[in-house]
């Protein structure tokens, strides 16, 4: 039940937690891509105008449930050393680490392989990754190095964890970071 009362809650508001959390069941459930913004906010028993007012947009708040999971833009944070500069070794290490974890490999190739069904989704992660990822790595390495990158990377990954091609499947874990840090480069 939404709350009818006028003005803002008392207290410390939770809302954009709640709102994460009901939007990460449904990454795990994979339905998020048609569920509203009111059926979330419903869930939980805000009103459905806190999507906006926290996230943005439903797009916005898909983008940032699914940032949380293993946002993109967090590894090349950690991927950098003690400069600051790019580690691209580590980088490609981090990556594989993330795709490989138990917990979260086989739900991030599941959630890939529905991104890929759903255009609505699929806009999002894309403006997500453009604009949190690929232009600041454009403005580190440039351009021309970031696209080819990221045609690596998504290739890299797509094959590996998506589809599942033997070339890629049937690497050791430091056979595939050596093999997509030397396509990093």
């Amino acid at each position: 039940m939404v709350n009818n009362r006028r003005g803002r809650p008392s207290g410390a508001s939770t809302a954009r937690r709640r709102l994460l959390d009901a939007a990460h069941r449904h990454v795990d459930a994979g339905d998020l891509a048609v569920v509203s913004s009111r059926d979330l906010a419903a869930e939980i028993g805000v009103s459905h105008t806190l999507v906006n007012y926290h996230f943005g947009s439903r797009n916005g708040l898909i983008a940032a449930a699914i940032a949380l999971r293993a946002a993109p833009h967090d590894v090349i944070a950690l991927s950098r050393d003690g400069d600051g500069r790019l580690d691209l070794e580590r980088l490609a290490h981090g990556i594989l680490a993330v795709w490989e974890h138990p917990a979260h490999g086989a739900r991030l190739a599941d959630l890939a392989r529905r991104l890929v069904s759903d255009s609505g989704a699929s806009d999002t992660i894309s403006d997500y990754l453009q604009g949190s990822v690929f232009e600041p790595l454009a403005d580190e390495v440039g351009r021309a190095h970031a696209r080819r990158m990221a045609t690596a990377l998504l290739g890299f990954l797509f094959g590996r964890y998506v589809i599942a091609l033997p070339i890629f499947t049937l690497l050791s874990k430091e056979e595939a970071g050596r093999l997509l840090f030397s396509m990093l480069r």
